[in-house]
């Protein structure tokens, strides 16, 4: 008698394990319907971008060194057609510098006169030797020199201070010897360390200039994205700081060597600022470059493409006469796609009305894969979270998806 009552027990607990289960993948199976929903197929103008971050920093931003000084021409003692002997005089400066032949030859050409300005490695003029070779005869050719880069040099005036806004070419000191400090570039002073009296040696840095009204942002791209970056392309920026305000610029320079972090490795892209108005040097900004785009694209969004052994399909919704919703597989071949949205060249019409996945449980699985940002395609049981279709928006950014 207690064999039965064991072993009905047991057919109990059984039974209601059993119940218990088909109970369970029934309610699973009410939550993977309930996780859908459906959008239509739009036709528009779809984008791809490549992103990535950074911050502002000047175009020019260079010190000024006293190597930078010109000399002031005191004399020419030669003229075009003349005929000189190696270690003639052909150019005295201000300052005593004195440039002679370097060899025997005729003048050719002569670009200097008295009272011009001539930096180290300017051309005076041209010689042609008895070989018609005609070579050009430099400032520091030849010269007896009290301007040598070991020598240091007499501070007579300064014509600016820090703050002072250049442009190329202005006066920033005049030395005793007669020579000049010019600015090699335009922009604002933004420090100056020398006065009337001082001894500047030539290598020594006497002034930093920076120019605010050309700005630029590099930003770090990865190296999937990196080949598909070209200078001259256009981007749009916007800054942490001004929210509700995009900057145009273009693309200038793409780096050659890449930096690699954790086995990833990224570029750097640097896009001039067209028009910077209120930026300033320092902010944080993002940058995205236009990489290709396409007028009257059909497309749909990315998550409601999958694939599987190699076929790529949405699931079309269609209502059968008796007005019950259903789904058929439809196959596709897709074009370009950013993050969000993927072009269908085949297989779709504009208005049809394709099935997305909006949430998924844990423990569900989708048969075939689902299509994932950036146009990869991922095969067998899709695991995670899709991105939610949001509906609004432009159909752009992102990176470009494999046809």
């Amino acid at each position: 008698m207690k064999k039965w009552i064991i072993i009905s027990i047991v057919i109990v607990v059984i039974g209601g394990a059993t119940g218990w289960f088909l109970l369970g993948k029934k309610d699973q199976s009410q939550n993977v319907a309930a996780a859908v929903q459906t959008t239509t197929a739009q036709k528009g103008k779809l984008e791809v971008e490549v992103t990535g971050a950074g911050s502002v920093t000047a175009i020019t931003d260079q010190d000024v060194t006293a190597t930078n000084t010109i000399l002031i021409v005191d004399s020419v003692s030669v003229a075009s057609g003349d005929t000189v002997d190696k270690g003639d005089t052909l150019v005295t400066f201000k300052n005593g510098d004195v440039v002679t032949a370097p060899f025997d030859g005729d003048i050719t050409t002569v670009s200097v006169k008295s009272g011009s300005g001539a930096s180290q490695g300017t051309i005076l003029l041209r010689m042609e030797d008895e070989d018609e070779i005609t070579s050009p005869i430099t400032r520091g050719d030849s010269s007896v020199s009290s301007d040598s880069p070991s020598s240091s040099l007499v501070v007579d005036t300064v014509s600016v201070k820090e703050g002072d806004v250049v442009a190329a070419g202005a006066p920033l000191v005049t030395f005793v010897d007669g020579s000049i400090l010019k600015s090699p570039v335009p922009g604002t002073i933004t420090s100056f360390s020398i006065a009337s009296g001082d001894s500047v040696q030539s290598s020594e840095t006497v002034a930093h200039i920076t120019e605010y009204r050309t700005l630029q942002t590099t930003i770090s791209v990865d190296e999937l994205d990196i080949t598909k970056v070209q200078v001259g392309q256009a981007a749009e920026i916007t800054a942490s700081a001004f929210k509700d305000e995009t900057f145009e610029g273009k693309v200038t320079k793409v780096a050659t060597e890449g930096t690699s972090s954790n086995g990833v490795s990224t570029f750097d892209i640097t896009v001039q600022i067209t028009d910077p108005k209120s930026l300033k040097i320092g902010m944080s900004t993002e940058a995205s470059i236009s990489i290709e785009s396409k007028e009257d694209a059909l497309y749909v969004p990315v998550e409601a493409v999958y694939s599987s052994k190699g076929e790529k399909y949405v699931l079309v919704s269609t209502t059968s006469n008796d007005s019950t919703q259903s789904t058929k597989k439809v196959s596709v071949e897709t074009g370009i796609s950013n993050d969000t949205y993927v072009e269908v060249t085949s297989g779709l019409a504009e208005g049809d009305s394709v099935q997305i996945p909006r949430v998924q449980s844990s423990g569900n699985t989708a048969q075939g894969g689902m299509m994932m940002p950036g146009g990869n395609f991922r095969e067998g049981n899709g695991g995670g979270t899709p991105p939610a279709f949001s509906g609004g928006g432009a159909p752009s950014g992102g990176r470009q998806g494999e046809n």
